[in-house]
């Protein structure tokens, strides 16, 4: 059988010493290496083809180099975030846990925590509803000094770090974006789960909506829309169109509402971006780029605040943060200019 390398024969082909091939593969703080030795150290491994033990540093550091990510994978929400938690964790050397979100929430925590316990994962990194807020779980965090990162759970919370955008900014962004294009007064057109309750950035939406109008003395056109299948709702849509021709710049909450009044404007012969203008405040399933005319949004980073999220916690592992800073991230909506708004100059074209 071949000989296993060892991190004495990386060391002895780099001509350092273990402690150098040490700190180059685990970062260890306090040691120093320069460039040069550096690059000693990973041309070695290279020609040497050497495996870490994973076991073995596991023991030696405490640290399993694997998170966890905790969302349902149905959720295209959560697929943006679990891009952003690979592409921090792969900068940091690290594997990401993918953990079922199908369990209660009593089996959630208790799995979660006997991971951390048995050290097979260092951190937990999930995106939280901010209206399921779990006080358990908050007490069992800190309990078990577990490393946890929320994304957009827990704003209101303290002791929860947690990844946030601020909602009402993005409205009053899109509201000025809107307005200043067309020189119409926007309406707000708002979509609903039947008999679910909005969350908090659909309420923050909301109330940045009726300010703005407030604001300029206008009366605020809120119009709200259960969602559901276009096939089934083609014909309301159709409908609701035709009884709010007079609102010309509409701003819906989600991208859905948009392609819904978008697709409503092209069957009944309504020029998007010229005769209607419609804006969407997301683009939570990454469609309004693909759209004919493409939509004009203030879009949530998702992917952005899951690698935000995913440094954090490698901060808090890596020491580099002391676990007891839960202060909150706070990351701007991204606006992205396209076809469905139109210029006013436009319109007489």
């Amino acid at each position: 059988m071949t000989k296993r390398v060892t991190s004495f024969d990386v060391a002895k082909r780099a001509g350092v010493s273990r402690s150098v091939v040490s700190a180059v593969l685990n970062g260890t703080r306090g040691i120093g290496v320069g460039e040069e030795k550096r690059k000693a150290v990973l041309e070695a491994i290279r020609e040497l083809n050497y495996q870490v033990d994973a076991q073995a540093r596991g023991m030696k550091t405490g640290r399993s180099q694997c998170l966890a990510a905790y969302g349902n994978v149905a959720n295209p929400l959560f697929l943006q975030v679990l891009e952003g938690i690979q592409a921090a964790c792969a900068a940091w050397g690290y594997h990401v846990l993918l953990y079922p979100s199908g369990s209660s929430d009593s089996q959630r925590i208790e799995g979660l925590l006997d991971l951390f316990r048995q050290r097979r994962i260092d951190g937990v990194v999930a995106l939280d509803r901010p209206h399921q807020v779990h006080e358990g779980w908050v007490q069992l965090v800190h309990e078990n000094r577990l490393p946890y990162v929320s994304v957009e759970g827990y704003p209101d919370t303290e002791e929860i770090p947690s990844v946030l955008m601020d909602y009402e900014e993005s409205v009053r962004r899109a509201l000025d974006y809107i307005a200043a294009r067309t020189r119409q007064i926007p309406a707000y057109l708002e979509l609903h789960h039947q008999g679910t309750p909005l969350g908090w950035g659909d309420r923050q939406r909301r109330n940045a909506y009726e300010d703005w109008m407030a604001e300029r003395g206008w009366e605020p056109q809120v119009y709200t829309a259960a969602d559901g299948p276009w096939k089934e709702r083609e014909p309301f849509w159709r409908e609701w169109l035709q009884r709010h021709r007079a609102s010309s710049a509409i701003l819906t909450n989600w991208s859905r509402g948009a392609v819904y009044v978008c697709r409503a404007a092209q069957l009944l012969g309504i020029q998007v971006g010229r005769e209607l203008h419609v804006m969407a405040s997301d683009n939570t399933e990454r469609i309004n780029q693909h759209m004919f005319p493409a939509i004009t949004s203030t879009e949530v980073p998702y992917r952005e605040m899951g690698r935000l999220a995913a440094k954090r916690l490698l901060e808090y592992i890596g020491g580099q943060r002391p676990l007891d800073d839960t202060s909150g991230i706070w990351v701007p909506a991204v606006l992205e200019e396209r076809d469905s708004v139109g210029e006013a100059a436009e319109r007489g074209r």
